[in-house]
């Protein structure tokens, strides 16, 4: 950290209320975002408040520093990224101040998608739909003007604005609304008003005065018949009838005219009929057409997939591959609102009426009717186009040309000179097109590492294709670092005028400066991410990856934020969910790694402090690798983090002892008369907390009195008569099984010999080493791991499924094992091991599974484990257990647990690990549910935590039905025995 930034640190110290950082790690953090560049800051900054955002603005001004503004950091141009102070606006300012009948307020770290959750409430929305919902802020979508698919029919988020607290450059601060010159000119009589009244009266009086010296340039540069144009200042329509409306100048700035801490909106009621159709066409171009004579019927959206998405919409989604042919080219998605579903149903017959009349009408595939089917169709090109960046190999799709906007009627003449541009340079594109709109998100693909030149030169000729019609270099996505450089191009002398707006509002260029305007001509390609990285020969990996490997794990994340999202249904990151910042994020911890191996960092920092408080933000549940759209291997990333931490420095005393309590779990089942009890007294578990760091609050589990594998009939521990005809099931039992558990292995082996199949429990094993290999400790998991993959090898080698119980086990020995070992039979082990759920699945599939179930006439929920999610998205136990008579299961989906194996059982985690499992432990309360299940162990303890309602394995409920465990019984609470003793 240098001088200038620890003096800012002091200076601000007890004045500013929110976070300031400015050591190398958090400026890596915000060095790029979902574009392409990537800029490191001089600092970051986390307002509370208006008043931090003032405080910040004055002192920057007075030391000369640059503020640049930002939401999530997700937009594809660059906009949040420069040397200066960058503004989090996301971390604290995002409180919905208060809703009105027709108006809204709002702070700008506000999530679009979380807005319109709250709004639907009174059966109102905010219009403007941004692809991103789930994770774009409201400042964003002001900053940018932000639009959306359903543009041609609500307009953009400039139409919703009715005013916005605005801080300018100086430190001041205004509401900035529509404003009479006339009521400007008479004054306040108030001191504080009159100050603000004389900055709205100078800004509006210079702006009417520039406004209307160039009324003519701005008519012909920004005519009205652009229906997109989100390129320089919007000027068109500021100055009407001795009115200056600031919202409508303000509006798409990109933080360089001033910083909005709050904004007055306008909402809208729910539509209240909509009807979506699914077109299909056999090329491209008739699609294009066909756009023309749907315009005409006023649809309220009217979307283009071209035919690379549709293939990842087939791949992704077996419901789109049933709808979607595989010959389709391309398909349209068009919908219409109306005030009754007879208007609906005579809108839709007219348009087919239309479509048939052209000479390569389309197919309507589908039409959606429901809210659940118009979602689902919706999300479609939500789900898809983010796909995109998953595409690897010797080139990839980049956004670098990707806000291209025409004039609706010129799409056809603009789509064949785009088709002519890519054919000139060699290159091939997707494209993704609010079409109606004439708005297209073109996607070309170039060969890596990339030739920026070839790259700057592209660019130009397709915005030159775009300038010819009509069109606009950007149509909803800002300018930014990528399309500034090209502003000149599209409006000549009108760029003048541009730059006195400018000096009117921010004349020593502090807000966002090199935005919107610059004097850099190759500004598109002079702040790029490094194509390739080279990790430090200092650094000796833990994992069994190569240097090529662990570059490529880093450089896969592409900063689109899908891992900001906070979305009720989705789980991604429980860190994030539970304070959304951005350190939190699954995307800063691959930032991190990249700046270590490009060199912003030093190599010794994979083991630093820094690091490992970065690192601890991931307990391995593999959410967000499972649901990034680019499948970022975070949690492997994380795990090398935290084992080059734990080789440097050794692991904490609680780390230590709770990944080692598997190890005693012999000894202390021996002895559970003595140690179930002394675990229940406070004393003692104030001792264990104060000593290793036992949360004395968490309820644990009692240890059996015999071990599973103590306890095993002897023909299941005894070496199999034959490995083939019909091949023995092997067990894998893990710790919790065997020593708190062993009616679990019970039940799976009474399953199997129920259908008549060998069932094998190899007595050499021994624990996975989850626990061990979750904090880094990899020495220590090492001899574990090598014991048991000698001990499955025979029977992998055999092709002996071999079935765990505990889907962290299942994990553990997938995908675990193979980046922990150099072996060369951890794969084959890997490839036979299997969930227990997905092994009877497979028994049910071929019509070996018996049905011979006893009615269960109980009420359970069931809570999806988080490493059960990434074994698949078929929950396979539950299913099964539904085949049971009168047994009634819902699923209850409030994200993960929180406990995450050993992580809740820490007292420096436990509030944390309670926090993240609120939902889930309050669903656990309910009296309307007999007991929970759960295939997790460690879910279980969280989901029992402060409950009395019992959490069971699937498996033993389906092995009481089979009638293969009566003894089960007294294991439950006394009110349920008397339910399944009734």
């Amino acid at each position: 950290m240098g001088a200038r930034q620890s003096r800012l640190i002091e200076d601000l110290a007890g004045i500013f209320r929110g976070e300031i950082h400015c050591d190398p790690l958090s400026q890596a953090l915000y060095a790029s975002d979902g574009s392409l560049h990537q800029i490191t800051p001089f600092g970051v900054a986390c307002p509370r408040d208006r008043d931090d955002v003032l405080t910040l603005m004055r002192y920057a001004a007075e030391e000369g520093l640059a503020v640049v503004p930002r939401g999530a950091g997700t937009s594809v141009g660059g906009e949040a990224l420069g040397t200066g102070i960058v503004v989090d606006f996301s971390r604290h300012m995002h409180r919905i101040e208060e809703i009105g009948s027709q108006t809204v307020r709002v702070q700008p770290g506000v999530v679009h998608s979380r807005l319109n959750r709250v709004l639907k409430e009174s059966g109102r929305y905010f219009p403007p739909d941004p692809s991103n919902t789930a994770t774009t802020t409201i400042g964003s979508m002001l900053a940018l003007d932000s639009a959306g698919s359903h543009s041609i029919r609500v307009g953009s988020t400039r139409d919703h604005v009715v005013s916005l607290e605005v801080v300018m450059a100086n430190g001041r601060v205004f509401e900035a609304a529509n404003e009479s010159l006339e009521s400007l000119a008479t004054g306040a009589a108030d001191a504080p008003i009159e100050e603000t009244i004389a900055l709205k009266r100078m800004l509006a009086s210079r702006l009417a005065t520039l406004l209307s010296v160039n009324a003519a340039l701005i008519d012909e540069k920004q005519p009205a018949r652009q229906f997109r144009n989100r390129a320089g200042y919007m000027l068109r329509g500021v100055l009407a009838n001795s009115t200056v409306s600031f919202p409508r100048l303000l509006i798409g700035s990109e933080g360089t005219l001033g910083l909005f801490t709050g904004a007055t909106l306008r909402t809208a009621a729910l539509p209240a009929h909509r009807c979506a159709l699914l077109i299909i066409f056999e090329s491209i171009e008739s699609a294009v057409q066909a756009v023309q004579t749907i315009a005409r019927l006023r649809p309220s959206a009217c979307d283009l997939l071209d035919r690379r998405l549709l293939t990842l919409a087939r791949d992704l989604d077996p419901r789109f591959a049933s709808l979607i042919p595989v010959a389709a080219e391309a398909a349209l998605i068009v919908e219409q609102t109306g005030f009754s579903q007879s208007e609906i149903t005579l809108q839709v017959h007219d348009l087919m009426l239309r479509m048939k009349d052209l000479p390569d009408a389309g197919r309507s595939l589908f039409e959606a009717t429901t809210y659940d089917e118009i979602e689902f169709l919706w999300s479609l090109p939500y789900r898809v186009v983010p796909l995109l960046n998953r595409a690897r190999g010797e080139t990839s799709p980049l956004p670098i040309v990707e806000d291209i906007a025409v004039p609706p009627e010129a799409l056809p003449e603009f789509v064949g000179k785009a088709r002519r541009v890519l054919q000139r340079h060699e290159v091939t594109a997707s494209m993704y097109a609010h079409a109606a709109a004439g708005q297209l998100h073109i996607r070309p693909f170039l060969p890596m590492p990339l030739d920026a030149r070839r790259m700057e030169d592209l660019a130009r000729d397709l915005y030159f294709a775009a300038l010819s019609v009509g069109g606009s270099i950007s149509g909803e996505h800002g300018l930014g670092l990528s399309r500034t450089a090209f502003l000149r191009s599209q409006y000549g002398e009108l760029y003048r005028v541009f730059q006195q707006v400018k000096t009117i509002f921010d004349p020593h260029n502090l807000l966002n400066p090199g935005k919107v305007l610059t004097d850099d001509p190759h500004l598109t390609i002079n702040h790029l991410r490094p194509q390739s990285l080279d990790p430090s020969p200092l650094v000796e990996l833990q994992l069994s990856w190569t240097s090529a490997e662990f570059d490529a794990a880093a450089a896969a994340c592409h900063g689109c934020g899908s891992c900001r999202t906070q979305e009720p249904n989705e789980r991604m990151c429980p860190f994030f969910h539970l304070e959304p910042s951005e350190q939190r994020s699954p995307r800063a911890k691959a930032n991190a790694i990249r700046a270590i191996m490009d060199g912003r960092l030093p190599a010794h920092d994979l083991a630093s402090s820094a690091m490992q408080t970065l690192s601890r933000l991931c307990f391995n549940c593999k959410q967000c690798e499972l649901e990034c759209p680019s499948n970022v291997d975070i949690p492997h990333l994380m795990l090398e983090a935290k084992a080059q931490h734990v080789a440097a420095n050794g692991p904490r005393t609680s780390e230590w002892f709770v990944s080692r309590v598997h190890a005693w779990g012999d000894f202390l089942c021996r002895f559970s008369w003595l140690v179930n009890p002394l675990l229940n007294v406070d004393s003692v578990r104030w001792i264990l907390e104060r000593l290793f760091g036992l949360a004395r609050r968490r309820k644990l589990p009692p240890f059996a009195r015999r071990t599973f594998l103590n306890s095993a009939p002897r023909d299941w521990l005894a070496p199999p008569v034959s490995l083939k005809d019909p091949a023995p099931v092997i067990y894998f039992v893990d710790h919790f099984a065997n020593c708190h558990d062993p009616e679990l292995g019970f039940a799976l082996g009474r399953i199997v010999e129920h259908h008549g199949r060998p069932f094998h429990v190899p007595p050499g094993q021994t624990r996975s080493g989850m626990a061990l290999i979750s904090i880094g400790d990899l020495e220590a998991a090492r001899p574990l791991a090598e014991k048991n993959i000698r001990v499955l090898a025979e029977f992998a080698r055999e092709g002996c499924p071999i079935v765990c119980t505990e889907p962290a086990t299942v994990i553990c020995l997938k995908r675990e094992y193979p980046l922990l070992l150099d072996h060369p039979d951890v794969q084959l082990v890997a490839d036979h091991v299997v969930d227990a759920g997905d092994f009877l699945a497979r028994w049910h599939q071929s019509r070996e599974l018996r049905t011979d179930f006893s009615p269960l006439t109980f009420h359970a929920t069931y809570h999806t484990p988080c490493h059960r999610r990434v074994l698949g998205a078929e929950t396979a136990l539950i299913n099964l257990c539904r085949l049971i008579p009168q047994f009634r299961a819902s699923s209850v989906e409030h994200g993960c647990s929180g406990m995450a194996g050993t992580y809740g059982l820490t007292s420096e985690h436990f509030d944390e690990s309670i926090k993240i499992g609120a939902k889930l432990i309050e669903q656990m309360r309910s009296s309307e549910i007999d007991f929970g299940l759960t295939e997790c162990s460690s879910c279980k303890l969280q989901m029992e935590q402060q409950s009395p309602t019992p959490t069971l394995h699937p498996l033993k409920v389906l092995a009481l039905a089979y009638g293969l465990m009566p003894d089960v019984r007294r294991r439950f609470k006394p009110n349920l025995k008397k339910r399944l003793t009734s």
